[in-house]
Order: C-alpha cells, then structure tokens, then sequence
C-alpha cells in the first residue's frame, strides 16, 4: 500500500517526532544524549534550519522546527542514518534504530505552535523523569530561562507571545494536559464536552455568542475567561465562545496567575 503524502505546512514550522523500533531504548548513557544532539546542531548547520524546541526521551524524540527549504525529508535520513551507525558501533547491534517513518504535523497557526512547545516541555513530567521542566536536562526548556543552547531560537516564541516573562509564565503555569490534545490518545478527559461546555458558557457568561463577549468591557472579559477556565472548560474552547484566540487566552491566565 503507497505511502500517503506528507502535508506540508504553509507556516513552514512542523512539530516532529522520533520513535525507535519495538519502543527500544534509545538512550543508555549521557553520552548517547550528547551525540545525538552533536549530529542535531551539524544538521542544523548543514541544512539551515531552526529549532524552537526539543526533548529527547529514553525512546522517542520531539523537535520543534521551521524547515525553510523544504528539505524534512533530508534532515531526518541524515540525522537518523548517523546517529544509528555510531550507536550500532557503541552497543554492538545491528538493524534499524528508528522507526522507518517519522512523525511530521504541520504547525499552521500560533496557538497550535505555543500548545506544541508546552507538550513538547511537559513530557519529562508525563513520564515521571522530573518534576519541573526545567529539572530535565535533555530538553531546551532551560534555554527559555537564559541557559546557554546554541541549538534552540528562543527568540522567536518569545516574541510572539509578547515577551520572555510571558513565555516563561505559559511553560510553568499552563495545565500540562490542555498540551495532550492529538497526541495521547490515552489521556482521560480533563474537559467538559461541547455542549456542556456551551452550556456553562451561557450560564456564566449571559452571552449568547462571541458578538456578546467582544461588546464587554476588556476587565469583564478577562475576568470570565479566568471564571470559565476554573470550570475546566478547554482554552480552544473559550478562544470559540469568545471570539480570541487561543494565544490571547494563554496571555490573560498567565498574566492572572
């Protein structure tokens, strides 16, 4: 059965995934780590691109990227053939280390983009491998805290959102599950349905569509997302019924937090 095509993304920016083969462990000691990430900066180099985000786990990888010749397909053979090759080497083994395809979404809107980094940071969490994102050493989520990383554009996220604090406050304080959506199918839902969802809307809003919200005084607004937020209505969510997007909600419940 032919492949389908990959859909390509008009921002250019793709959230990628890496998995072994069999869920096999990818990476035994910190030197493993080290060299993974050496290959990563020479791709980098050799086909220009950047990286807004990365977290290597025991058997899978998530990267963040703005591909901006169009060469995914190149970046990820590189990267995968040499990085096999010298763990083939180091532990004797022979075969496939990666799973023959990789995962590529496109990222086609902002909020899409911050949901993914926050995903992408929170994973050491939803594993258990550290308490805070940035206790993990194998993430960039440090770089967005002033650490050193040569490989990770910082800059980029952070002007988007409005400013390095507001960044930092989305990473820390954002609900880590909201971040689950089209990736843990296994996730229990933390989120009311649509229409329960609407029907809270109305309830504490006395607004009957977005028309009603945008006619409220910016103060009033804000204070119904933070109510609306509290009775675990989703941010997607809100962003309809309010008619904002989903990067203005995030700005909002940081800043009240």
């Amino acid at each position: 059965m032919p492949r389908s095509a990959r859909i390509k993304s008009k921002t250019g920016i793709y959230h990628i995934i890496l998995r072994s083969v069999n869920q096999q462990i990818i990476f035994e000691e910190e030197s493993d780590y080290r060299k993974f990430l050496y290959i990563l900066s020479d791709c980098k180099l050799k086909y220009d691109f950047d990286i807004y985000a990365y977290c290597l786990m025991s058997n899978h990888i998530h990267i963040l990227l703005h591909d901006c010749n169009n060469q995914l397909s190149s970046i990820f053979q590189s990267l995968g053939t040499r990085f096999a090759k010298w763990y083939n080497q180091k532990y004797r083994r022979f075969g496939h280390l990666f799973q023959e395809r990789f995962i590529s979404s496109p990222i086609h809107d902002e909020s899409y983009f911050f949901n993914t980094i926050i995903y992408i940071h929170a994973n050491p969490i939803k594993c258990n491998a550290s308490k805070y994102i940035t206790e993990y050493k194998w993430s960039s989520a440090r770089a967005y805290w002033g650490a050193t990383d040569q490989l990770v554009n910082t800059t980029f996220a952070c002007s988007i959102a409005g400013s390095k604090t507001i960044m930092q406050r989305m990473l820390s304080t954002i609900d880590y599950h909201e971040a689950d959506f089209k990736f843990d199918q296994h996730q229990p839902q933390l989120y009311l349905n649509e229409e329960t969802a609407l029907e809270k809307f109305k309830e504490i809003s006395h607004c009957d569509s977005p028309s009603d919200v945008q006619k409220l005084p910016k103060t009033q607004r804000n204070e119904l997302i933070r109510l609306l937020a509290k009775e675990k209505i989703s941010y997607n969510q809100i962003a309809r019924f309010c008619g904002i997007t989903k990067t203005t909600v995030y700005r909002i419940l940081v800043n009240y937090n």
